[in-house]
């Protein structure tokens, strides 16, 4: 008897194209177990992200005292050390609602509670359903006309997926050090929290997906045209949101490296040309040229001796709307200043709420709205001082008045934020009586769907663009892990910053190392701009080093810098093929900027 006729699946793809399901001899099977790992490398990635941003969530919740948003974030049985260790987040909220927030959501007047969160190393287990992180917190704890006390330590935290979202499940903080603002320097705590990572963890952020894949293919069905496309097509796009992602964060520390050598021409060059500065009540300046214009009231362009301008970008929260036009990005700015002859020191610290938008490919500055918090003289810190907010410019007046109008510390305002909780889905519940009216813009929902596809070859290069787009960042995250672990082997273990390295290549001889017994050395890296190659195999890297040194108990020292180098990936590992410090300026603990030479 004949053999049954075989059933042609006919398609649909574009216009009025017609492809059939695979045959014996057709590349679609091949080319679904490539979309198969380029699915499953994204997840993790996705992970990787979504971890950064719920523990930024975290500093950013715990410095404005939201304790319903920031407990929401753990796990129900998470588990942390605080005092002599909580369980559960209802016991997490209780523990901040009770004795931080003394019965209610914020922060009393006076009070300043800031927890700046940075320097991730993120280690996805292999099944991608939990995960551990390594972080720097950087805490400014006091309140006017009583103590202050700076506090730099580690966390070593882990996280769980569960009900389709990360959560908290374990929280460790330890001090590394502390000092009060007006000690002679800092003092080593003593403790040492273990990594809870490798070299060979480091450069590989990404498991491999071999596994994952194996134990779905029970479910595998037949690959046809139209079903890879669409796969494809929808990988690539959560694909390049991430790349945008990074690309918006490069954007933002780039213009506070600008910022901090007055570059005023390259600073307004990074806006679009109807693009808006708002920098807490001196109200807006409107347009590429007014921006330009308004600069000026911060000096002429350029540094002069002895002048200290430092920004410091931390904690950064990126949004990117689905259509990749626009963004809002939520961070912590720290600014260190002096006057030319190191007079007239400030420390400032707030909180900015940016927003973006893409013009001909390349991202813009649309709107930079920076809200202080704080504001102090330099030598005297945050229990002895407090200005107000500058008003606007006579001599450089705005084009509009202040959007807002607020008082900052020791009064407690909060800067609406415009991501919801990364756990809920829910606006934050923000204190009665506080500026809290959210800012939120319509994100786009329609995406660019590209070129139909015709057959096999169109897919294979979609296909090839979209692994493109995940190498890319892919390498972010690996620049973000080398960054970290660079900074903690240097503080504990310089012997294992080998392993970092691609074989043969010495690490940066003039980096800070371990010293003599008592010696102090916290290698604090951020605010990273991170170049990834257009075949996403290297990335030039290039961060911000704000170092704590002295003796413990004796004379301290602040050091600021940069790290630059180049990451590569090899035999799918990322390593650096080089790095190079440089020190800017340093100056004695505390207040030192103040007194720079």
């Amino acid at each position: 008897m004949p053999s049954k006729p075989i059933l042609a699946v006919v398609l649909a793809i574009g216009a009025g194209s017609v492809l059939a399901a695979a045959s014996p001899s057709s590349p679609l099977p091949a080319l679904q177990t490539r979309v198969e790992r380029l699915q499953a490398n994204l997840e993790s990635i996705e992970s990787v992200r979504a971890i950064k941003r719920l523990q930024y969530a975290y500093g950013h919740y715990v410095e404005l005292g939201l304790w319903n948003d920031f407990a929401d974030l753990f796990a129900a049985d998470a588990v942390t050390n605080y005092q002599s260790g909580v369980r559960g987040k209802d016991a997490i909220r209780k523990l901040f609602f009770d004795q931080v927030g003394q019965g209610k959501l914020g922060l009393a007047a006076g009070r300043i509670y800031p927890h700046i969160l940075f320097q991730p190393v993120i280690t996805l287990a292999p099944d991608g359903r939990t995960a551990k992180g390594r972080w720097r917190i950087l805490a400014m704890l006091g309140r006017l006309g009583g103590s202050a006390t700076w506090y730099s330590g580690v966390y070593e935290n882990e996280y769980v997926f569960e009900d389709g979202v990360w959560k908290i499940s374990v929280i460790h903080s330890e001090p590394k050090v502390t000092a009060a603002y007006t000690a002679a320097g800092w003092k080593d705590s003593g403790t040492h929290v273990s990594l809870h990572y490798d070299a060979a963890s480091v450069t590989m952020p990404i498991p491999d997906p071999s596994s994952r894949i194996a134990a779905a293919a029970g479910n595998r069905t037949a690959p046809s045209l139209a079903s890879l496309a669409g796969r494809v097509r929808q990988l690539g796009e959560r694909a390049a949101r991430w790349n945008d992602q990074a690309q918006v964060t490069n954007l933002l520390n780039t213009y506070g490296y600008a910022v901090d050598r007055k570059l005023w021409n390259q600073v307004a060059d990074l806006f679009a040309e109807d693009g808006t500065l708002e920098l807490g009540l001196q109200g807006v300046y409107v347009g590429r040229a007014s921006i330009r214009r308004g600069l000026d009231r911060f000096g002429p362009q350029g540094l002069r001796e002895s002048e200290l301008n430092d920004h410091v970008y931390l904690q950064t929260i990126v949004s990117v709307a689905p259509d990749g036009h626009t963004a809002r990005a939520r961070g912590v700015e720290v600014i260190l200043s002096s006057a030319p002859g190191g007079s007239h020191g400030e420390l400032s610290e707030g909180i900015f709420e940016n927003t973006f938008v893409k013009q001909k490919g390349a991202w813009k500055i649309q709107f930079v709205h920076f809200y202080p918090r704080m504001i102090v003289d330099a030598e005297a810190g945050w229990a002895r001082s407090a200005k107000p907010a500058p008003s606007p410019s006579q001599e450089f007046p705005p084009d509009r008045p202040p959007t807002d109008s607020y008082e900052i510390y020791p009064k407690f305002a909060v800067a609406p934020f415009h991501f919801d909780n990364p756990v809920t889905g829910k606006p934050p519940q923000y204190p009665q009586g506080v500026l809290s009216a959210a800012r939120r813009t319509t994100a786009a929902t329609g995406v660019p769907s590209g070129p139909a596809l015709r057959n096999a070859a169109d897919l294979q290069a979609r296909l090839a663009e979209a692994e493109r787009a995940l190498a890319a960042a892919e390498a972010y995250d690996a620049a973000e892990n080398l960054i970290g672990a660079y900074g903690y082997y240097l503080d504990e273990s310089p012997g294992d910053l080998a392993g970092l390295f691609v074989r043969g290549v010495s690490e940066d001889a003039g980096a800070h190392g371990l010293g003599a017994e008592g010696t102090i050395f916290v290698n604090q890296i951020l605010q990273p701009v991170i170049d990834v190659a257009p075949d996403g195999r290297s990335a030039r890297v290039r961060a911000r080093l704000l170092d704590l040194n002295g003796i413990s108990g004796g004379a301290g020292y602040w050091t600021a810098g940069t790290l630059e180098g180049q990451i590569v990936s090899e035999q799918g590992a990322w390593r650096f093929r080089t790095t190079r410090s440089s020190t800017r300026w340093t100056a004695p603990y505390p207040g030192g900027w103040a007194r720079t030479p």
